[in-house]
């Protein structure tokens, strides 16, 4: 692969011929296409196929939240390849081919905010969520108004929902989750993000609760 400031008929974006341009960060690259191998894959090679699908799956829907968690950490990366090997690297469990994602250890941002203090989860009637902690707005670079980032997993519906509503200093908030929820065991984690996303904290696993009606 090799970067460039113009080509012939200048900057491109794509499939030309034999080539392939794209650009990151404002560095221009091109690349020619990969030859088709007509070799067998490895288990190895099999298995890591396996857990790139799974993690790229499991992190899709919610890129727009991790390109700001990651933004700090991801080098010559984008924020999502940042967080896809960060994630491929950290948080596959299981023996091929029947791997999973070990919730407990998926980290949606990367940061060095001061992050939640004292947290409390627990699942409240209502198919609510009630999450507590300690306001620690004197800490370090921390500020009253950084925005508290819930995100919630259920993997009953394999859907996420995320809550940017709460501040550091409030202490607490109540979500609301959807009612067929009720029954469904959700997987919770919680980040602090400065309220104009240049500084975000390391995000935490609050756990895992059974919505009640």
């Amino acid at each position: 692969m090799a970067t460039y400031k113009k080509g012939i008929l200048g900057v491109f974006s794509g499939k030309v011929g034999t080539v392939v341009g794209s650009s990151w960060k404002g560095i221009h690259y091109m690349r020619s296409l990969p030859k088709a191998s007509s070799k067998a894959a490895t288990p190895l090679q099999r298995d890591q196929r396996i857990k790139f699908a799974l993690v790229t799956g499991f992190l899709k829907p919610i890129k727009h939240l991790t390109n700001i968690g990651y933004q700090s950490v991801a080098g010559s990366l984008s924020p999502f390849n940042a967080i896809v090997s960060h994630h491929l690297s950290n948080a596959v469990i299981g023996a091929s081919p029947d791997f999973s994602i070990d919730y407990p250890r998926v980290v949606f941002s990367r940061g060095e905010l001061p992050g939640i203090s004292n947290p409390q989860l627990n699942a409240v009637a209502g198919n609510t969520l009630a999450i507590s902690w300690q306001d620690n707005s004197q800490a370090n670079l921390a500020k009253a108004d950084d925005k508290a980032i819930v995100l919630v997993y259920n993997p009953t519906t394999s859907e996420f929902i995320i809550d940017d509503l709460g501040l550091r200093a409030d202490a607490s908030l109540n979500l609301s989750l959807p009612p067929n929820y009720v029954g469904d065991t959700v997987q919770v984690w919680m980040a602090f993000f400065a309220s104009d996303h240049k500084l975000v904290s390391t995000s935490i696993y609050m756990g895992e609760v059974t919505v009640v009606a």
